[in-house]
C-alpha cells in the first residue's frame, strides 16, 4: 500500500513538472532617455513620458510578473543624459534618482554620459543605487575602468544571466572628455568577445547593452561599428539591447539568430522581452513596447481636437512627481522675444543640410564677435522653436550644451579644410552650419567673395568643434582665444535686444 502510494506521488509530480507553466524572466528597457524626467509636449501629443508615469507602468507589470513567479530585471542601455534643461541645469541627478526610485537593475554608460564633464559624471555615478556598467571604457592616464563589465543575475529557477554593456568610441569624439583625452574607448568588438565569453563560462545566457547603435550595415555611416556587427562576430549573445541611433523598432530585427531591440528614445517607450524557461531550456521569446502616454491627435466632425492614448493611461507616480519637482531645476519663463515662424530640428534634417536655426544661431555668434565667419555643428543642436513666445528654457532646450564662443584667425586654406571635412561629415553630427560661408558646388563664397586662399578671416565657432570635436582636429593647430560667452547665452542676449526675430533668408 506504502510501496503504491510513493509511486503514485512519483507520477503526480512528474505531471505537475510536466504541465508546469514555464518560468519567466522580464526584462524592462530604455535608451536614449536623454534627461526627459517630466513629460514633455511631443508633437500632436502633450503630456508625453516622464519618469513618474514610467514607474506606474514598470510596478504595474513587476506585481504582475512576480505574481507568478517571474523575475524582473529593468536596464537602460545609456544616453541618460542631455535634453530637458531642467535635467540639464541640475546636472543630470533628477534622472538618476528617479531612475533609483523606480529601481533599475544597471546602465550602460553612452556616448553623452560625459556631456557635461568628469565631475558630473562622477556626481551622477556616486548618486545612482545601480552600477554603471561599460566593459570597454577606461580613464587614459591611470587605466582604470570606469563602469562594471556585467552584472549577474541568478533566476528563480537557477537560470544565471549575465548583462554585459559596450560603448561606443564614438564618446571619444562628442565629449570634451574624449576630446581631450581624459578618457579611452577600447575596440568594441574585442572587448565584447572577451567579456562574452568570460561571462558565458559563468552563465547560461549572455544579454549585450550596446550603445554602438543599430545600422543596415555592419558599419554605420559615422565609421562607427554597429550591432549588426557585434551579433555577427561575437559569439555567446543571446539579446542585445540598443541606443544611440534612436530607431523605433515594433519587432526585433535578428542577425546571426541575435535579436536587436531599442526604441526612439526620449523615455517615449519602456520595451520588454520576455525569456520563457522550462528548467534551464529557453521555450519561448517574446518582445512588447508599452507607449508612456503618447497620444494621438484626432479631429472631430465639429472641429473640436482632442488627444487620445496610444496605449493605457498611465497616472504618475505622486512620490516620484514630488522628487522631481522639489529640485527646483526650472528656467526662468519670463518672456524674451517672439519669433515670426517656428524654427524646425529634425536630427535627419539638421545634421545634412543648412537649416535657418542652425544659419540663426551661427548668426547670432558672427554677430556678437564681429567675425567674418562663424559655424557650429549640427549635433549640438538639440531641438527646434515653435514660432510665438520665447522664454530661456526654449533657448536652453535648442542648445543645452555648455559651449562658450570662441575666436580665432584662419586662412583660406584652412578655411577651406574645415568646410570640406563639414562637407563630408554630411549625416553626422560633425555637420556644420554656417554664417557668412556659402557652399555651392565646388566654390566657396565668404560673405559674398570667393575665398581667397592667402587671406586670413577671423572666425567664431562653438568651443566643442574648436576643441577638435567631431572630428575636427585641424582646429587644434590653430590659435585660438575663448570669450568665455556662453553660446544659449548670447543668443537670449540677441533675442532681447531684437525682440522680434524673423528666421534668416536660406
Amino acid at each position: 500500500m506504502k510501496r503504491n502510494l510513493f509511486v503514485g506521488l512519483l507520477i503526480l509530480a512528474a505531471t505537475c513538472s510536466l504541465f508546469a507553466e514555464p518560468k519567466l524572466l522580464t526584462i524592462l528597457f530604455t535608451n536614449d532617455s536623454h534627461g526627459m524626467a517630466w513629460a514633455f509636449d511631443a508633437p500632436d501629443s502633450p503630456k508625453t513620458g516622464g519618469l513618474a508615469a514610467q514607474k506606474t507602468l514598470v510596478d504595474q507589470i513587476r506585481n504582475e510578473v512576480q505574481l507568478s513567479n517571474g523575475d524582473v530585471v529593468v536596464l537602460s542601455s545609456g544616453n541618460v543624459t542631455m535634453g530637458d534643461p531642467r535635467s540639464n541645469v541640475c546636472e543630470n541627478l533628477p534622472m538618476i534618482t528617479g531612475m533609483n526610485l523606480i529601481g533599475y537593475d544597471g546602465m550602460l554608460i553612452g556616448s553623452h554620459e560625459f556631456d557635461f564633464g568628469q565631475k558630473t559624471f562622477e556626481k551622477m555615478q556616486k548618486e545612482a543605487r545601480f552600477p554603471f556598467m561599460s566593459a570597454n571604457l577606461f580613464y587614459k592616464r591611470s587605466g582604470k575602468q570606469i563602469g562594471k563589465s556585467y552584472i549577474e543575475k541568478t533566476l528563480i529557477n537557477g537560470v544565471k544571466i549575465a548583462f554585459v554593456g559596450i560603448t561606443t568610441p564614438e564618446l571619444e569624439k562628442i565629449s570634451n572628455v574624449g576630446v581631450d583625452g581624459i578618457v579611452e574607448v577600447k575596440d568594441p568588438i574585442e572587448a565584447a568577445k572577451k567579456l562574452v565569453a568570460e561571462a558565458k563560462q559563468r552563465n547560461d545566457f549572455v544579454v549585450v547593452l550596446s550603445n554602438l547603435g543599430y545600422s543596415d550595415q555592419d558599419v554605420s555611416a559615422d565609421g562607427y561599428p554597429s550591432d549588426r556587427l557585434l551579433a555577427k562576430q561575437v559569439p555567446g549573445i543571446d539579446l542585445i539591447i540598443g541606443g544611440r541611433t534612436k530607431i523605433q523598432m515594433n519587432d526585433p530585427v535578428t542577425v546571426n539568430n541575435v535579436p536587436i531591440i531599442q526604441t526612439e528614445g526620449l523615455g517615449k517607450w519602456v520595451g520588454r522581452f520576455d525569456f520563457y524557461f522550462e528548467g534551464k531550456e529557453l521555450v519561448q521569446k517574446n518582445f512588447k513596447l508599452y507607449p508612456i502616454n503618447i497620444k494621438e491627435k484626432i479631429v472631430k466632425s465639429d472641429g473640436k481636437v482632442v488627444y487620445e492614448n496610444r496605449g493605457k493611461d498611465l497616472a504618475e507616480n505622486e512620490a516620484l512627481l514630488k522628487m522631481l519637482n522639489d529640485f527646483n531645476c526650472e528656467f526662468s519663463t519670463q518672456v524674451i522675444g517672439e519669433l515670426s515662424d517656428s524654427f524646425l530640428a529634425e536630427r535627419s534634417v539638421i545634421r545634412s543640410r543648412q537649416t535657418t536655426l542652425g544659419r540663426f544661431i551661427a548668426d547670432v555668434m558672427k554677430d556678437r564677435t564681429g567675425a567674418d565667419a562663424a559655424f557650429l555643428n549640427g549635433g549640438a543642436i538639440r531641438q527646434g522653436i515653435n514660432k510665438g513666445i520665447v522664454n530661456e528654457m526654449d533657448i536652453y532646450s535648442v542648445f543645452p550644451f555648455e559651449d562658450t564662443i570662441v575666436t580665432g584667425s584662419v586662412s583660406g586654406a584652412e578655411l577651406k579644410q574645415i568646410v570640406d571635412i563639414a562637407t563630408k561629415n554630411s549625416g553626422q553630427g560633425g555637420y556644420l552650419h554656417f554664417s557668412g560661408i556659402e557652399v555651392s558646388g565646388g566654390s566657396i563664397k565668404v560673405n559674398g567673395q570667393p575665398l581667397d586662399s592667402s587671406k586670413n578671416y577671423k572666425i567664431a565657432v562653438n568651443s566643442f568643434v574648436s576643441g577638435g570635436g567631431d572630428g575636427f582636429d585641424i582646429m587644434k593647430n590653430i590659435k585660438l582665444n575663448d570669450t568665455k560667452i556662453s553660446v544659449p547665452a548670447a543668443i537670449i542676449e540677441y533675442i532681447k535686444r531684437e525682440k522680434y526675430i524673423e528666421p534668416p533668408k536660406m
